[in-house]
């Protein structure tokens, strides 16, 4: 019954591929021998592929020959097509190799390596990329039956591993009701539970209205005697898009709200249309509140109040003495004036004409500005030389000393609207003797309200421009 079913064998002409193996390896020999000749140093004619390299033609043809006529003889005896048929070929072949080297041990030796390569490679597929799948097989079914084959019964996963870490059987919120039961005495309804959860968070969330982000921070306790204590906004003003002022001339953030929030008033100290007059705001005591100054124009003010941030907006034409900001300070829209500041960081926007006299932590920034002029900050308002910012020394003793590498700082400016390398022609240094001595500064802060004219005189920015010096010129 096996030999009616297994194919018949035909028999195949070895005469005809052996001739046809020795041609093709006898081509290949004549291409090898061709590349011999090309690469040796003597000088020699085209016909040195026959005469001096043609070796290599006749043992590419005679391995060729032989091979497939041994390999052929042997299938035709055999009646049979199968790996050792290409041992059988590759044994007679690798034998003409060693007949080369006129060894018999050599003959063996490479006939018995070169019938193992031939019949591995046969036995293995016959190709370099293995067997070749089955095209009449279609591979939907072929998966789904390896599938159902593989797939073990949940209750033999169940019997193995135990109901847990996510395997469940049918019928386990019962089980374990009755188990619970059973040694607790606790009579649990998991799906009751599980259906009187899901209606209450349906109720909450149709009832209960989503949270709005916003900050909240804790506010602070601050004395009623405070120079910049401002009044409660009327809690009638829910939200507003217009600052709150109130008759001093301070204002709240645009975003105030009635409950409280990072713009509230009692959480920053704040002046506003502030014009052609001297403001004046001091206290000895640390005050954990921002100041914030907008809206003003041809003034001279005179923040001395220890702070840790500070934001200016729009002014105009006017001379600013803040410090010492133990943070950030912010400044916007400035244009024409003279500010004096001690900070952690500074960061200007849209600012022309202005001069500063700056100590800071790191390195200004700079954005869509022109005509900035930088100078140190006047070693006269530290160590206490005038009354009104006696308490400066005690202040900034946190902050680098005047003369170390990080009070540097106020010379290395960044410009982001400057991308090109090279100097920023954006902003510069002010010049040595440009800068205000000390008798202007004795004189700023001794200045009362009638002495507004004469100060923004003394600090005059206009034509700033022209005073300036090449960068690290002068320090």
């Amino acid at each position: 019954m096996a030999s009616n079913d297994s194919p018949v064998y035909q028999p195949k002409d070895a005469v005809g591929g052996a001739a046809r193996s020795t041609m093709i390896l006898g081509g290949a020999g004549l291409f090898l021998s061709a590349v011999q000749n090309s690469l040796t140093r003597q000088n020699v004619t085209g016909w040195g592929v026959i005469t001096r390299t043609g070796g290599t033609i006749g043992l590419f043809a005679a391995i060729g020959g032989t091979f497939e006529f041994a390999r052929v003889a042997a299938a035709n005896l055999r009646e049979k097509e199968d790996a050792y048929n290409q041992a059988i070929g590759g044994f007679f072949a690798g034998g003409i190799v060693g007949f080369r080297m006129r060894s018999f041990p050599a003959v063996i030796g490479y006939g018995a390596a070169l019938a193992i390569l031939q019949g591995v490679f046969e036995y293995t597929g016959g190709k370099l990329n293995g067997y070749e799948a089955d095209t009449s097989v279609d591979q939907y079914e072929r998966k789904e039956q390896l599938r159902r084959n593989r797939r073990r019964p949940i209750e033999e996963t169940l019997q193995e591993l135990g109901e847990g870490r996510g395997i469940y059987g049918p019928g386990y919120e019962e089980r374990r009701r009755e188990r619970i039961q059973k040694r607790y005495g606790v009579d649990v309804a998991q799906n009751t539970l599980r259906g009187l959860k899901k209606q209450f968070e349906d109720v909450r969330s149709e009832v209960v209205p989503k949270r709005k982000f916003a900050f909240k921070p804790k506010p602070k306790p601050v004395s009623s005697d405070h120079p910049l204590q401002v009044s409660e906004p009327d809690p009638s003003v829910v939200s507003s898009s217009q600052p709150i002022r109130n008759p001093s001339g301070r204002l709240g953030h645009e975003s105030m709200t009635s409950n409280g929030g990072s713009g509230s008033l009692e959480h920053e100290s704040v002046l506003s249309n502030v014009h052609h007059t001297l403001r004046t705001e001091s206290h000895h005591e640390y005050v954990d509140r921002g100041i914030v100054i907008a809206d003003s124009s041809h003034c001279v003010i005179k923040c001395l109040i220890p702070s840790p941030s500070l934001a200016i907006n729009e002014v105009q034409s006017s001379v600013i003495v803040c410090g010492p900001i133990n943070g950030a300070a912010l400044i916007t829209g400035m244009t024409a004036s003279t500010l004096v500041v001690s900070c952690r960081q500074l960061r200007l926007h849209r600012c022309r004409s202005c001069i500063l006299y700056l100590r800071c932590n790191s390195r200004p920034i700079i954005e869509d500005c022109s005509g900035m002029q930088f100078a140190p900050f006047p070693e006269s308002l530290v160590g206490g030389h005038f009354p009104l910012i006696s308490f400066l020394t005690e202040a900034v003793k946190n902050l680098p000393p005047l003369g170390v590498t990080m009070s540097e700082c106020w010379a290395q400016v960044d410009d982001f609207g400057w991308l090109k390398a090279g100097h920023s022609p954006n902003w510069n240094i002010l010049a040595q003797e440009d800068r205000r001595g000390a008798d202007h500064w004795k004189r700023l802060l001794n200045a009362t309200d009638g002495a507004v004219g004469d100060i923004l005189q003394a600090f005059e920015t206009t034509g700033c421009m022209t005073n300036m010096v090449p960068k690290n010129e002068q320090l």
